[in-house]
């Protein structure tokens, strides 16, 4: 038994400094998915937003290209103008202790707004894999 003690004593010891680490990569991907996403969505790129998301989310997100393709080329003008003077901050990264899911706060600035709106992702993990599954 004591050599068993040898043994298991530092294995858990490694395993408690290996899990903090591995949270900080998953908040990490979120993040860095999350960047990607808004980045793209709030330039009316939405194809490249929809790659992001799950496969139902991307298809809603990617239906915003399509429908953007049948106006006037003035209003897709004005569109990307006002676009491209939203901005938006991440606030904070939450992942759930299953690993299952995460929420992403970030702060939305709209010109002519006082105040930032404030606004969450939620994306699903399965793996190394993090997918925006809703925006609220």
């Amino acid at each position: 038994m004591t050599s068993m003690k040898r043994i298991a004593i530092p294995v858990l010891f490694a395993l408690c400094l290996l899990l903090p680490a591995a949270c900080q990569r998953t908040e990490k991907r979120v993040r860095t998915v999350a960047e990607t996403f808004l980045n793209a969505y709030y330039t009316g790129d939405y194809q490249a937003a929809s790659a992001c998301c799950t496969p139902d989310f991307g298809a809603r997100v990617a239906k915003g290209a399509r429908l953007q393709a049948e106006l006037p080329a003035d209003v897709i003008e004005k569109m990307k103008e006002a676009v491209s003077k939203t901005s938006f901050n991440i606030v904070s990264v939450e992942v759930d202790p299953e690993g299952a899911s995460a929420r992403v706060r970030y702060a939305l600035q709209v010109p002519g707004l006082e105040k930032p709106v404030p606004k969450a992702l939620h994306l699903q993990l399965e793996g190394k894999t993090a997918r925006i599954d809703r925006i609220e």
